[in-house]
C-alpha cells in the first residue's frame, strides 16, 4: 500500500510540476529596458528630497568636505559631499576655459560675450551644503522677512536639498544670475559634468518648489544626461511624480 501511495504522490507532484512550466512558459518575458541600471538608479547620487521625502535631522553627507578652488560669493567656507565637489570643480574650470562664447539671450538675439583670457568666464559659489539647523533658522529668517508667509521660496529643514551636500548655489558679479550668459552656458553644460537644474518654471507643479535658476544639484551621470535628453525633473525620473 506503501508502495502504491508513493507511486500516486510522485505522479501528481511530477503533474504540478510539468503544469507550473507550462504557465511560466506562457507569461510574457520581463526585461529591464530603462536606458540606466537599476543599481545607479538606487545610488545615493540620486536621492530624492522634497516634502513627502524628509532627510533626518542627523542627515550628514559622507565624505563632507570644503570646496576650494573656485571663487566665492562668501567669506565662509563652503562644503559639499566629495565627489559632488570635484564635478562642481571640473565645471568651473571648463566655464574658466571658456574666452569667447556666443549665445542666443532671453529676447532671441545672438550675443557675443568676450572674457579675459586669463580668467574666463567666471562663476561664484554662493552656497553648499546646510545642516538641519543652519536650514532651520534660514528658514525661520526668511519668514521673519516676509510677515510669516511661507511662500515656497525657502525649503524647510528636512526638505532642503543643501541638506544632502549635493546642492549648490550660483551666482555672478554685480548683477542677479538669471538672464546672463554665464546662467545660459551653465544651463547648457551642467548636465554633462553629472548636474541637473533641479528646480525649472515647466516643473513647479511636481517639485512643489519656485523656479531657482542658480540651484543646481549633483545626480551624476548618466542621470543628469537623461534628464536633460527626456526633459525629466527628479520626481519624474524616479517615478515619484
Amino acid at each position: 500500500m506503501n508502495k502504491l501511495v508513493c507511486g500516486i504522490l510522485t505522479v501528481i507532484l511530477c503533474l504540478t510540476a510539468v503544469g507550473a512550466l507550462a504557465q511560466e512558459s506562457d507569461l510574457p518575458e520581463v526585461r529591464w529596458t530603462y536606458p540606466v541600471s537599476l543599481t545607479e538608479i538606487q545610488s545615493k547620487y540620486a536621492m530624492l528630497v522634497n516634502a513627502d521625502n524628509m532627510l533626518e535631522k542627523d542627515f550628514e553627507p559622507d565624505p563632507l568636505v570644503k570646496v576650494t578652488g573656485v571663487k566665492r560669493a562668501t567669506s565662509a567656507a563652503v562644503y559639499l559631499e566629495e565627489t559632488a565637489a570635484k564635478a562642481l570643480t571640473e565645471m568651473f574650470n571648463a566655464a574658466a576655459a571658456v574666452t569667447e562664447y556666443v549665445y542666443v539671450n532671453e529676447n532671441g538675439k545672438e550675443k557675443t560675450a568676450t572674457y579675459d583670457e586669463e580668467t574666463g568666464m567666471v562663476l561664484y559659489l554662493k552656497s553648499g551644503y546646510r545642516s538641519y539647523g543652519t536650514q532651520s533658522t534660514t528658514y525661520a529668517n526668511y519668514l521673519a522677512r516676509n510677515n510669516n508667509v511661507d511662500d515656497g521660496y525657502v525649503a524647510k529643514p528636512g526638505t532642503s536639498e543643501h541638506h544632502t551636500g549635493l546642492a549648490f548655489d550660483i551666482t555672478v558679479a554685480g548683477t542677479i544670475f538669471k538672464g546672463t550668459e554665464q546662467q545660459i552656458w551653465l544651463h547648457k553644460h551642467c548636465w554633462d559634468y553629472g548636474f541637473i537644474i533641479r528646480y525649472q518654471e515647466d516643473k513647479e507643479d511636481i517639485t512643489g518648489f519656485l523656479a531657482e535658476c542658480w540651484h543646481i544639484r549633483y545626480v551624476g551621470l548618466p542621470h543628469s544626461t537623461e534628464m536633460r535628453d527626456r526633459n525629466l525633473c527628479l520626481e519624474e525620473y524616479l517615478g515619484e511624480a
